[in-house]
């Protein structure tokens, strides 16, 4: 193993932090861009499959230096933090009056997943590592307030505190477990409970 002087260090650094950031900002610029894909080819399993992959390659391709705590030596902790987590999801679909906007096939929930996964490898993979150096406080509410962002063209300004809301706590898992999969896990049941 070789020995970085410091300069070739902080050059890989600033080198990964480009490259989190333009990831970020394709995929923020892809999901923005969901009502004109919609428009302009028509919403279809596969359209919808194919913009979701595309958000998930961009979120694990990019280099981060955090998440790097192994699920199985901290598995307890990963375990509440999940649970506390669904729990929110869950007290807010029971409290919450109406009925799925659609019926849950297994085509929608599918997507769903995919759509829960992909935003959270770009959210509180990516964009939850670029912004850790500068705080916790930094990373948890940058991230949520961009994942917030991704989602006004296609729900409006009015749900964006209720997604800023979905994003903190979605952060802090993130920050309380150490790895992007617990809130990608949360996020997916979230998605799920909407559908039943």
């Amino acid at each position: 193993m070789t020995t970085l002087t410091w300069d070739e260090a902080e050059t890989r650094r600033r080198s990964a932090t480009l490259i989190e950031v333009g990831s970020v900002a394709t995929g923020l610029g892809v999901l923005l861009a969901r009502p004109a894909i919609a428009s302009g080819v028509g919403w279809s399993a596969p359209v919808v499959a194919a913009l979701f992959t595309v958000i998930l390659a961009l979120g694990l391709a990019a280099p981060v230096t955090g998440d790097r705590t192994p699920l199985t030596k901290s598995r307890p902790k990963i375990l509440v933090v999940f649970a506390s987590g669904a729990l929110v999801f869950l007290l807010g679909r029971l409290l919450a009056a109406g009925h799925p906007p659609e019926a849950a096939t297994g085509v929608l929930v599918l997507l769903n997943t995919l759509a829960a996964v992909s935003e959270e490898a770009l959210f509180r993979r990516v964009a939850f590592d670029a912004l850790l150096p500068a705080g916790p406080v930094a990373a948890v509410t940058g991230s949520a307030v961009l994942f917030a962002l991704a989602h006004v063209t296609v729900y409006g300004w009015w749900a964006f505190p209720l997604d800023v809301a979905a994003g903190i706590l979605l952060g802090w898992q993130r920050w309380a477990s150490n790895t992007w999969t617990v809130p990608a896990a949360t996020h997916a049941l979230a998605d799920l409970l909407v559908v039943i």
